[in-house]
């Protein structure tokens, strides 16, 4: 009988499949079990990053302008939104608020300069990780806007309440349910009003694009705005100062100080953040 001819074992195949779909789990464990050591490992060199780059003016600003270029996720940032990063972001900082038993869930920090927009110092967002869906979700953050400054125009606030409201509804209904006053499907009732609520579709792609790119590779970003910048004419320089010249010069970071040590800025790089300008760019509207 030749190959073709054979018949095919289709209970020989589920088995394989089924095995398969195991060594698939396995995977994945061993892939959280790394991405748990590694972020160990990591968190105390990110911690004397973050205090180097804190001393290196524009920093941030010049690095998000970058990354999100790069990554092309710049589509979703307003030239008011770029207005306000290029001003007055001082820092950004991304850790794993659940280690122990969910690496994968994250938290940014947007740290600001006190600006006219809002009375926040930090903005911060944590994305958990679902294991049924496979991907990050997280809940509207509530912003200080100051009166008159809301860039959202109540966007983002109406979304939180909400937000909120359906928390609040959640506990009602779980009380009920124990004290046996209503048998309402939970589960299928937050499903169908998850829509609502949702004011950025896009949140946690772009929550892993920072998480696992912009963040641990900023100092790539910044340098090639650097390079970007060679061209202007401009004589700024980025301000560094010895100490963490010399801290980098420790690590083997020469590439970067070279980088840094050029003349030249990239729209707006090296002026204060008290100045008037709008930034390191302006952006193009939300699509």
């Amino acid at each position: 009988m030749s190959k073709e001819q054979q018949p095919i074992d289709q209970e020989a195949i589920q088995s394989a499949l089924a095995e398969l779909a195991g060594l698939e789990k396995e995977f994945e464990k061993v892939d959280v079990d790394i991405l748990r050591e590694t972020t160990l490992r990591q968190a105390p060199l990110f911690t004397r990053r973050n205090a180097l780059t804190s001393r290196i003016h524009n920093f941030w600003p010049l690095t998000f302008e970058q990354a999100s270029s790069a990554l092309q996720f710049d589509e979703f940032v307003t030239p008011e939104d770029a207005h306000v990063l290029g001003k007055y972001l001082r820092s950004v900082n991304v850790t794993r608020p659940d280690l122990d038993h969910e690496p994968r869930s994250v938290r940014i920090e947007f740290e600001f300069d006190a600006n006219e927009y809002f009375s926040d110092a930090v903005l911060a967002k944590t994305f958990e990780y679902q294991a049924g869906a496979g991907g990050l979700a997280s809940k509207p953050v509530a912003i200080g806007w100051k009166e008159g400054k809301d860039l959202t125009e109540g966007v983002a606030g109406a979304a939180a309440a909400a937000w909120e409201e359906r928390v609040k509804g959640a506990l009602g209904e779980v009380h009920e349910h124990e004290h046996g006053e209503g048998g309402c499907d939970h589960e299928h009732d937050e499903e169908e009003e998850e829509g609502p609520v949702e004011v950025f579709p896009n949140g946690d792609e772009v929550a892993v694009q920072i998480a696992e790119d912009m963040y641990p590779n900023a100092p790539k970003y910044f340098t090639e705005s650097l390079e970007e910048g060679d061209d202007e004419d401009d004589d700024e320089e980025i301000e560094l100062d010895s100490e963490a010249e010399e801290e980098l010069t420790k690590n083997g970071a020469s590439a970067l100080l070279a980088q840094m040590g050029k003349k030249g800025k990239r729209n707006g790089a090296g002026e204060a953040h008290d100045s008037e300008d709008d930034g390191p760019a302006k952006k193009k509207s939300r699509k």
